[in-house]
């Protein structure tokens, strides 16, 4: 791994677990819950969890946008790299 995609990984680690209700995906779904319909019942925790993620990035008025040093090209790849390690966490998809 080079040091952007260490970075990368130590952001994902970072927000994998972002807004978090406390209850897993089965229960979201089994419970028509409104996460588990705006994510259309599939690794409902790790979308939102994501998507929390990058909607604080975008808030203006919390000054943390992470990327404000990265060109166009390494946004869209530190974004591409950050989903795809959130999205590994959904532990439906192993074993």
């Amino acid at each position: 791994m080079n040091e952007f995609e260490i970075l990368c990984t130590l952001i994902s680690g970072a927000a994998h677990d972002m807004d978090h209700p406390g209850h897993n995906n089965l229960f979201e779904v089994k419970n028509r819950s409104k996460l588990a319909l705006l994510y259309n019942d599939t690794s409902v925790l790790e979308s939102h969890h994501s998507a929390s993620f990058f909607f604080m990035l975008d808030n203006s008025s919390l000054d943390c946008d992470i990327y404000s040093d990265m060109t166009t090209q390494e946004r869209t790849e530190a974004r591409k790299i950050i989903i795809e390690n959130i999205m590994y966490t959904d532990m439906a998809k192993h074993g």
